[in-house]
Formats: C-alpha cells, sequence, structure tokens
C-alpha cells in the first residue's frame, strides 16, 4: 500500500505510516491535511499505515493520544513516513520492555511490582520467597506463565521466581483476576506474563559491581536462543532458553519454546537453598480453522534446603495438554479444554519431630467458554470455566484420595475506553487449591476433603486522562475467601502518570490493603496488619541519548514496611551500545552494578 502511485482517472491518494521514537506502530493516530476541497482525515490501523484522500495536499498532521502533534511535508508519489514523540509513561500501564531494559532491579519481581496496585511482599528467607499479586488480593500470590508455560510449585508453595537471572526476561505483564477462568488454580492474585524474547529486539548485558550479571542471545524473530547468568555473594542464578517457530503449510504453523534454569541462595555456611525448573512446549496454530490451538507443554521442579544437618527436599512435574478455538469480529466468540497432571514428592525425614514423606498426583481437567466484544464505547470480555479436581496419594504409603469440582465465572466491562473518563467493572471467581504438604502432612492418615479456597472478586477502577500528558486512577476491590479459609480481602489506591515535559514523566501510586483471610497453619497475613504500598517514579529520558531513573518505594519485607530509594542511569556509546550505571536497596542492603547493554538486532 505504502509503494501505490494512484491510477490516472482516480482520486489521489496520500499513503503512509506513523511510528513513535522506538520504531513502535501508532495505531489510532489521526492523520489530516488541506486541500482545496477542504481538510481530509484519516485513521492508522493495525499496522500504523494510513490512507488519505485528496489532491494538492502538501503536508499532513500527525495527532495522536499521548503524542506531540507533529507536522510532515508531502513529496508527490512519496510515502509519507511520520515518527512521532510517544509519551510511553503514559501509553503503557506496567513497566514496558525499554523500562525493563534501564531499571536497576535485578529480581524481575521487583520490576513488575511497579505496575500500580502490585503487592510485593519479599522475605529474607530463601523459603518460601517472593510473592507479587494484582491489589494484594491473595497472600499466595499470583499465579506465573514464564515463556508459556504455567510455573508453580504444587508440592510447597515456593516462589515462581527463584532462579530467573537478572535482566533476563524482556516483557513482564501483570493482568487482574479477571480471566482467571482460563488458568485455574493460584489466579486469585492475578496472572504474571513473563517473555525472555521479544520480536525486533534483543538485549545483551554485562555489568560487574555488587552483581556479576550476563545476558546472550542470538538468533532471529523466528528463531532464538538466549542465555544468563547472575550471582553475588548471596545467591546465583543461571538460565537458557530456545524458542522457534516454523511454517508447516497455509498459515498453519507449530511453536516450540523450552529452557532450564537453577539457583542457589548461601544464607549461612551451613544453610542454603538451591532449586531449579525445566520446561518444553509446543503448539500448533491454524488460524484459518477457527483460530484452532493445540498445545502441549512438560515441566519439572525441584529444591532442596538445609538448616545445618536438616535437609529437607522435593520435586514435581506437570504435564498439560490443551486446545481451543477463537473467533474473530466485533464479537468473537471462544472456547478451551484441557487437562493438567501433576505429581511430586515431599522429603522431611531429616527434620527433628519427624515429619512423614508424602507423595501424591493431581490432575485438574478444564473446560471454558465465553467472548469478548468491542466498539467505540466498550469492551467487554465474558466467560466460564469449569475444572474437575482429582488428588491422590497421601503419606506413610495412605492413600487418601479427595476429589472436587469447581466453576467460575467472569465479567470484565471497560466502559468509554477512548473517553477522558473511562471505567473498568470486575466481577469474577477463581480458587485455591492446597499444596500437596497442606493437604496430607497433618491429616492423620485419614482421606479429607480438599482444602481449597473459593475466591469471589467485584472490582472497580476509574481514570481521567486529558489524552496529553496526564492520567489519574482510582481503584476499589473486594475479594471474598470461603472454604478451609474464609475471609476477606479489600483493596484501595490511587495513581497518577504526569509527564511534566516532553523528556520528564513522574509516575505515582499508593494503595492500601486488608486481608482477614487466615494463612495455612495458623495466623494472618503481614502479622495481622493492613499494609500500604506505595511506588515514586521519576524518569528523565532524551530520544536516543541519555536516560536517567529515580524511585523511591514501600514494598513489604517480613511482612513489615521496607521503604527504600534506588536509581540508574545510562547513556548511548554506539549503534544501540550502551553504557549503564545502577543502585538498588535489595534485602537493605546497596548493591551498585555498572557495565554495558547492547539492545536491538
Amino acid at each position: 500500500m505504502l509503494a501505490a502511485v494512484p491510477a490516472r482517472g482516480q482520486e489521489p491518494l496520500v499513503v503512509g505510516s506513523v511510528r513513535d521514537q522506538r520504531g513502535v506502530p501508532v495505531v489510532g493516530a489521526v492523520v489530516s491535511g488541506q486541500s482545496p476541497a477542504g481538510v481530509a482525515t484519516a485513521t492508522t490501523d493495525a499496522a500504523g499505515t494510513f490512507a488519505l484522500h485528496g489532491s494538492g495536499i502538501i503536508a499532513v498532521t500527525v495527532r495522536c493520544r499521548y503524542c506531540l502533534a507533529i507536522r510532515v511535508p508531502v513529496t508527490p508519489e512519496q510515502p509519507v513516513v511520520a515518527i512521532v514523540r510517544r509519551f510511553a509513561a503514559l501509553v503503557d500501564d506496567a513497566p514496558s520492555p525499554a523500562d525493563l531494559q534501564n531499571l536497576p532491579y535485578a529480581h524481575v519481581e521487583s520490576a513488575i511490582a511497579l505496575r500500580p496496585f502490585t503487592l510485593l511482599a519479599q522475605t529474607t528467607a530463601a523459603y518460601p520467597g517472593p510473592t507479587l499479586s494484582d491489589r494484594g488480593l491473595s497472600a499466595s500470590g499470583s499465579l506465573l506463565i514464564d515463556n508459556g508455560t504455567p510455573n508453580y510449585d504444587i508440592v510447597s508453595g515456593a516462589s515462581p521466581y527463584q532462579a530467573i537471572p537478572a535482566y533476563y526476561q524482556q516483557s513482564a505483564t501483570l493482568r487482574d483476576a479477571s480471566n482467571a477462568y482460563l488458568y485455574g488454580n493460584q489466579a486469585a492474585g492475578g496472572i504474571v506474563t513473563l517473555e525472555p524474547f521479544l520480536n525486533g529486539s534483543s538485549q545483551e548485558v554485562a555489568t560487574i559491581g555488587s552483581d556479576l550479571i550476563a545476558r546472550l542471545q542470538a538468533g532471529s524473530d523466528t528463531q532464538a536462543i538466549a542465555a544468563g547468568t547472575f550471582s553475588n555473594n548471596d545467591e546465583s542464578r543461571q538460565r537458557t532458553d530456545i524458542d522457534g517457530t516454523w511454517p508447516i503449510g497455509g498459515d498453519q504453523s507449530i511453536s516450540f519454546a523450552g529452557g532450564t534454569q537453577q539457583g542457589r541462595d548461601f544464607e549461612t555456611p551451613g544453610a542454603f537453598f538451591a532449586n531449579s525448573f525445566s520446561f518444553t512446549g509446543a503448539t500448533f496454530n491454524a488460524p484459518r480453522a477457527l483460530n484452532f490451538s493445540l498445545s502441549a507443554v512438560t515441566d519439572r521442579g525441584n529444591y532442596a534446603q538445609s538448616e545445618d544437618e536438616y535437609p529437607i527436599s522435593e520435586a514435581w512435574s506437570d504435564s498439560d495438554l490443551s486446545a481451543g478455538i477463537h473467533t474473530t469480529g466485533a464479537i468473537a466468540g471462544f472456547a478451551n479444554v484441557g487437562v493438567r497432571s501433576s505429581s511430586g514428592f515431599y522429603d522431611p525425614q531429616a527434620l527433628p519431630n519427624g515429619l512423614p514423606r508424602l507423595a501424591a498426583t493431581l490432575v485438574q481437567t478444564r473446560a471454558d467458554a465465553g467472548f469478548e466484544a468491542s466498539g467505540t464505547d466498550y469492551d467487554v470480555t465474558a466467560g466460564v470455566g469449569t475444572f474437575w479436581i482429582d488428588y491422590a496419594g497421601g503419606s506413610l504409603g495412605v492413600s487418601q484420595p479427595a476429589r472436587t469440582a469447581v466453576t467460575v465465572p467472569s465479567l470484565n466491562a471497560q466502559l468509554f475506553p477512548n473517553g477522558k473518563w473511562s471505567l473498568n467493572l470486575q466481577g469474577s471467581g477463581s480458587f485455591t487449591l492446597p499444596t500437596f504438604v497442606e493437604q496430607y502432612l497433618y491429616t492423620g492418615n485419614a482421606p479429607v476433603p480438599v482444602a481449597d479456597e473459593r475466591n469471589t472478586l467485584a472490582a472497580g477502577e476509574l481514570t481521567y486522562t486529558d489524552d496529553a500528558r496526564l492520567r489519574v486512577a482510582l481503584e476499589g476491590a473486594s475479594q471474598s475467601t470461603n472454604g478451609a479459609w474464609s475471609g476477606t480481602v479489600s483493596s484501595a489506591g490511587l495513581s497518577a502518570i504526569w509527564q511534566v515535559a516532553p523528556d520528564i514523566a513522574v509516575r505515582a501510586w499508593t494503595m492500601h490493603v486488608s486481608d482477614t483471610v487466615p494463612l495455612y497453619g495458623g495466623g494472618l497475613p503481614y502479622n495481622g496488619n493492613a499494609p500500604t504500598v506505595a511506588a515514586l517514579w521519576l524518569t528523565y529520558e532524551t530520544p536516543s541519548a541519555l536516560r536517567v531513573d529515580l524511585l523511591y518505594r514501600r514494598d513489604l519485607l517480613d511482612a513489615l514496611p521496607f521503604y527504600h530509594v534506588d536509581g540508574a542511569i545510562s547513556g548511548p556509546i554506539v549503534d544501540g551500545l550502551r553504557w549503564y550505571a545502577g543502585a538498588e536497596d535489595r534485602m537493605q542492603r546497596t548493591f551498585v552494578d555498572v557495565g554495558i547493554r547492547f539492545i536491538g538486532r
């Protein structure tokens, strides 16, 4: 389309594309030009392209949400290429890939927690490790989907972030629990999605200082391999991923992803925590056949910890097979079916109280369906999922089977998404299954019902924006929990993003959470206190030049408020190569790293 020249006798066209300063297509930009017949306008499509009807147009003006308007001259019979300065802080709700490349955080969960209304609960103990949750709605954290693989420890609930190296993930998002019906267990606190590969970009890192960090990537947008390492005197983490997509005729394709990672924490000379996780998966896609997809994933994880002469070990593995269809159009329908089989063991025999070994399996069968509808003034997704849960196994060689079924509906409606005022309403169900330890270790070797928690969420978020340099949001949420443990989680928060000047952005938010859902084994989350978390993030960035980030944060550390100030600065050397320096207050210790980074292929 960009190279098309109008035929004689047809109405002349001005064609072109609109992209931002990072080369990303700008969707929905309004392009206008003055012709003898009046003002002609067009709107860019999903690829950022436009076609403007009219003769005698010598220049076009481009305007878009959160952009600086620009005027671009038109050369006859040549496509227009417009590069606009877009305020990324306002466009993205979460830290963008460009943010991740410049932030000082060696642990990806710390970067994700900069998203407004995300609760990060850290701990100085290696087990169970840090948790992230949307609006603080689950003390056990959110579900992690890492490179397409659900990563959670069904045996005892160790953190899934324990072995991810620093600066390894190129994309990181946290979605709310309104689509928990697609995933099931562990999604009450939202769904975190991590991707080590990003089309059109790669990140190579080499930094030294308090940490030793390196990341390398090779390949293309269709096949790539990445490897990373991260270590200091407290911990060590390594990981390798491969990813590829191959066409197999027509528009059908097969995608493959696989990876392995391992980590080790050194607490004291006599105590350590070591873990690993490996996965592989493949997906067949047939867009013409109702967007049919078929995927299979298998993984295995384990950990071992030691307190002097008392070691504990566990391992688990999962296999997941799913299929789905998804129609297209203003009103689109979808349906999915799947089965996930998990098995694992827990061995605490060396503990002085002599707890028994246990081994168990869990089979989750699911089916879900729903629809998506979008228009100028609304964007609605509704769905319902049904899950059949089957536990088997137990402790001391005694079989303790348990079964249940759960149905979780969901409705997520965004009203006036393109207006200055918008309202996002959510109503959804979710559930959290007990780990094998919670289900079996203290049950007295007798069959018991599944000790699950069933959650009902009602939430809303009101947002105002001037479409230029300001966005303010107010959220409120309440999630009631019933089942093995009962209580209510409530959340209220306020966020604001202000592009003070084209080179300066300020992002700030605060949130207060109250959680009365008892923890397994007794007690309340956060030692019974209602925590307040917050962040203030100042960014100075000039196009293709200097970038400075300064951050003040209030997270949780061992259930207590953890105040810290962090920062980073980077600048260009040549052709995507940048120098970098960053400082982070991690676990009440200051870590300083300097080095180089190469961004782009």
